[in-house]
């Protein structure tokens, strides 16, 4: 494929992670405890946003099981996808 617009999308993403990890590599060194704390407590928050949001939804709160099997479906689907996309390579 010559326009894989994931492809393009990965590069650009790997080029921006690379360029901001040289600027925050010295300061993570200087300060480890307070970034693995923020990265907790953002990690925990954003869990605790999903179960606060999927329990508005009525369906998900009567059948608990039906988030269960998006969820493995989802996890399927995205398997496939990377099987797919290695075989393009």
């Amino acid at each position: 494929m010559k326009n894989d617009p994931i492809k393009k999308f990965e590069d650009v993403t790997k080029n921006i992670h690379d360029e901001v990890g040289n600027v925050t590599r010295p300061v993570l060194k200087k300060y480890p405890l307070l970034f693995a704390f923020l990265i907790t407590f953002s990690a925990a928050s954003i869990i605790r946003g999903f179960e606060v949001f999927t329990d508005q939804i009525e369906i998900f709160e009567k059948h608990p099981t039906l988030l269960i099997l998006i969820g493995a479906v989802s996890l399927a689907l995205t398997g496939s996808l990377y099987k797919t996309l290695e075989k393009l390579e």
